[in-house]
């Protein structure tokens, strides 16, 4: 099921998304469905990759050589 969402755009706004529409040839719906996806989806693995380094930090991860995984696995 789809939904449709209006949203307000001043006019330099507007030109902004079509500018960025016609250079991927996609409707300008597309376009801004596109941009907030791969803006949160950014958003997430930044968080992912601060919850891992924060682990580091905290002890609670413990990172190795990928070396010495590979002998592991090669026995």
């Amino acid at each position: 099921m789809s939904v449709t969402v209006t949203i307000c755009l001043n006019e330099e706004e507007r030109q902004f998304f079509e500018e960025h529409t016609k250079r991927y040839q996609r409707d300008l719906s597309v376009t801004i469905k596109q941009l907030a996806l791969e803006k949160i989806l950014d958003e997430y693995d930044m968080s992912i990759a601060e919850r891992f380094e924060k682990g580091i930090v905290d002890g609670a991860v413990t990172v190795r050589p990928y070396s010495e995984l590979r002998k592991e696995t090669e026995n």
